[in-house]
């Protein structure tokens, strides 16, 4: 057995995530995040963060949108 033979079936086995799969992952998180900052109190913290939030959706929504399958 070649070392590739190997590499292959260690692939095939380990739940290895693809670019995509990991992009909506992080979607759906950020999503989360989101939601619960939404229904706690409001500071510059919390509105930060949801700044950055959505620009990270924003991306990753792009991101998704333009990857080929």
């Amino acid at each position: 057995m070649s070392l590739f033979g190997f590499l292959d079936k260690l692939m095939a086995v380990l739940p290895i995530q693809k670019r995509e799969e990991r992009w909506r992952n992080e979607l759906d998180a950020l999503e989360k995040e989101k939601a619960q900052l939404l229904k706690g109190g409001c500071n510059v913290k919390t509105s930060h963060r949801l700044v950055v939030i959505n620009e990270r959706i924003a991306k990753l929504n792009v991101l998704c949108k333009n990857s080929t399958k």
